[in-house]
């Protein structure tokens, strides 16, 4: 084990104790508790009642002055690029990939790799992100799926493919999944993860489908090995597909990707920016999933996407911080608020993604992209214990009219108080448990200088 962590807690059973508001899947409640008990949520009834019904000795976390929520859930990440945040600024989107982060990236180790994880682990915990898909690299000597499995994340966890890498590619996501899907009783699982139609071809996309479904008949029996790709980020895209594969996708990516086998209901989209109607309505019928991203869009001026025109056609949205060199914060509850108040402020209709769908594709939406809805998302008698305490008593908190407003218009991160992954208790207080912040600082501090990245980064902006 690496020196930054600490150590797994041990799942007991908790008494979550009158906090003013429960969000569960039914809305928001009042003058209720909550039992944890068995990583599960046992009960949700008033604090005599569970004492009365449980005999077992309970730890208690007094919420009086607090909000319970549904951990929330970032569906694209690459959480290892943690390592380089703010490392390239203000640059188009392909120099800002090609010129400086790809370039950066061929300098990491599988140490590198695993420590950027754990930042990002520890960055995600502590902003009440409970469970997260991310897109990056394995090697069994270091990973973001280790990192995620130290720190108590909930996570899916790949190892992307590129034409270059293709042969490698795959076997290292048999190596991944052999390691760790479903380890934790599941809360580790694997992904295939071709990174792009532009860096994959339409060969390569198929192949890994194939493969996809080879895995699921020896390891998916009990958690679904799912698909994560970047889909219509940047509007150069089809000329970039064009060139590089002589394949043309005047209809749309989404209708290309179908064409190929490579979109289906356990495919996870990330961005979808520049879709076609056609585009709409493969989503649609096919049933994938789109992870929305829309701070790191703005901030790689890769456009924005028509989500509330997405969910009015039934397609599931969720949300998604992307890394950390691309939006510089993994912060959920920026990427709720920004998500509703750019839909409203370019369609013109401030009834759109309203504050309630906003969260939602925050937390249930995002558990039904990872295939997970019957356990997480929620907070439901049964579902897993995946729950966020935040305090009420900062002044941006008071009043309170509306709990969804509060969470997706005025809640800050710096709210969270503690967090439960899988009935652990990971965040305690606003100290994060399992990863030592002093040893992963230095452990950081290194690395720069491994890496020789001290000195070489900045804005570009004349």
């Amino acid at each position: 084990m690496n020196a930054y962590y600490n150590g797994l807690p041990e799942p007991s059973a908790i008494l979550i104790k009158n906090p003013r508001f429960i969000i569960t899947e039914h809305g928001a409640i009042t003058n209720r508790s909550i039992l944890v008990d068995d990583r599960k949520i046992r009960m949700i009834a008033t604090e005599s009642r569970i004492r009365r019904e449980c005999r077992e000795r309970l730890e208690v976390i007094d919420a009086s002055g607090c909000i319970a929520i549904p951990g929330l859930i970032n569906t694209h990440s690459h959480i290892a690029m943690s390592l380089l945040r703010g490392y390239a600024e203000d640059l188009p989107l392909m120099e800002w990939l090609k010129g400086r982060i790809w370039p950066a990236e061929a300098k990491f180790k599988p140490e590198h790799i695993e420590l950027g994880a754990a930042l990002g682990a520890a960055e995600m915990l502590r902003s009440g992100t409970t469970s997260a898909v991310s897109m990056y690299f394995y090697d069994k000597a270091g990973s973001e799926a280790a990192a995620m499995y130290n720190a108590g994340l909930r996570g899916i966890a790949t190892h992307s493919a590129f034409e270059w890498s293709k042969s490698s590619s795959l076997k290292k996501t048999e190596d991944m999944v052999k390691e760790w899907h479903g380890a934790d009783n599941g809360r580790i699982r694997i992904a295939t993860s071709p990174h792009s139609p532009y860096t994959c071809g339409p060969d390569l996309l198929k192949d890994i489908e194939a493969k996809r479904s080879e895995l699921n008949l020896k390891y998916g029996s009990e958690y679904r090995i799912l698909n994560t790709i970047h889909v219509a980020e940047a509007a150069t895209e089809p000329k970039e597909i064009k060139s590089a594969y002589n394949v043309s996708v005047k209809s749309g990516i989404a209708v290309y990707l179908d064409g190929l086998g490579a979109l289906n209901s356990e495919t996870i989209a990330a961005h979808a920016v520049h879709l076609t109607d056609k585009d709409i309505q493969v989503f649609r019928h096919g049933r994938a999933s789109i992870a929305s991203c829309p701070l790191s869009n703005l901030k790689l001026g890769a456009g924005i996407a028509k989500i509330s025109k997405y969910i009015s056609s039934g397609i599931n949205v969720s949300l998604g911080t992307d890394s950390a060199a691309s939006s510089n914060l993994l912060d959920m509850f920026e990427v709720m608020k920004m998500a509703s108040l750019i839909q409203k402020g370019t369609v013109g209709d401030l009834t759109v993604m309203g504050a309630k769908q906003s969260f939602e594709s925050a937390t249930i939406n995002g558990a039904r992209a990872m295939g997970q809805e019957g356990s997480i998302g929620s907070i439901k008698e049964g579902k897993r214990a995946d729950i966020v305490i935040m305090s009420l008593k900062s002044p941006s908190a008071m009043p309170i009219y509306d709990p969804y407003g509060y969470l997706s218009f005025a809640a800050k991160s710096s709210d969270v108080r503690d967090v439960m992954v899988d009935g652990r208790i990971l965040v305690k207080d606003c100290d994060i448990l399992t990863i030592n912040a002093e040893k992963l600082e230095n452990g950081i501090n290194a690395a720069k200088r491994d890496l020789g990245l001290e000195g070489s980064a900045g804005s570009h902006a004349n």
